[in-house]
């Protein structure tokens, strides 16, 4: 497909990929709407082409398979923390776990209890959503890191103490109800037949 782009689009393009990455979003988002859908469509076909993860789900870049299903790849990271880093790429384009089906977890699970009984290595399954929580590129993965001793790797952070009253606002800011199910009652009918008496 020819790049249906003018000049001026494409420099202001170029203007917002320059720009902090919250900023950023607000201006893409007006500069969208600017656009026609044969222009939104090289752009999304573009953006595709661009991300190294879409690459290789595509089969475009090199990478060493461990698993495949229709959703998901995981492949060796081929920089490792350690030999046999595992990443999971999403096979659709998303940017944060809110966007991808919970069982990306479970194989993650299920990769780590391999490295386990495979590689003796315990293991941390890591995620980063966001630019503030070290996110680097916008296509989501899990991680699997297999774990050994001395393997000079911190994923450490330094505690801080949190007050109770700040701990309370937090607690009920993002506690999680379990939904009820209601559970219908309903009346059991048994219904006995009325026997002659039997003599002996």
């Amino acid at each position: 497909m020819d790049n249906p782009l003018t000049n001026e689009q494409i420099e202001e393009l170029n203007e917002i990929i320059k720009l902090p990455r919250g900023e950023q979003a607000k201006k893409l988002q007006a500069f969208l709407k600017t656009l026609n859908k044969e222009q939104v469509e090289f752009l999304k076909q573009h953006q595709t082409q661009q991300c190294l993860f879409c690459g290789i789900v595509l089969g475009n870049i090199q990478s060493y398979k461990i698993y495949e299903d229709k959703e998901f790849l995981a492949v060796l990271d081929i920089n490792p923390a350690n030999l046999g880093h595992v990443i999971i790429i999403p096979r659709v384009h998303v940017k944060s776990s809110f966007e991808v089906n919970s069982r990306i977890f479970e194989v993650a699970n299920s990769i780590a209890k391999k490295m386990k009984e495979k590689l003796d290595a315990d293991s941390n399954i890591f995620v980063s959503n966001g630019e503030n929580a070290g996110q680097k590129l916008d296509h989501f993965i899990v991680h699997i890191i297999p774990r050994y001793k001395d393997d000079d790797i911190s994923l450490t952070w330094n505690p801080k103490k949190a007050p109770q009253e700040k701990l309370q606002e937090i607690m009920t800011i993002l506690e999680l109800k379990e939904e009820k199910k209601e559970i219908k009652k309903e009346k059991i009918i048994i219904k006995t037949e009325k026997r002659k008496e039997r003599i002996p």
